[in-house]
């Protein structure tokens, strides 16, 4: 079975990993505030780079899959 995992970075720096992007969300949502989700999903995807205004600016989310057994 595939396990996709979600790696969160800040400028270039291993931030943590996440079994989703709810996860994830949630985990940044708690440090810097605001609702993040579709923000994330859409630097994931590469449909958007945030500029310097947005506080997702340096953020960036790398998918893994991986394989269990």
């Amino acid at each position: 079975m595939q396990h996709k995992k979600y790696s969160l970075y800040k400028n270039g720096v291993y931030l943590h990993d996440f079994d989703t992007m709810t996860k994830c969300s949630k985990w940044l949502e708690n440090i810097i505030g605001g609702s993040l989700y579709q923000g994330l999903s859409r630097i994931r995807d590469g449909k958007w780079i945030p500029d310097e205004r947005s506080q997702l600016f340096g953020y960036e989310v790398k998918t893994n899959d991986t394989e269990e057994s």
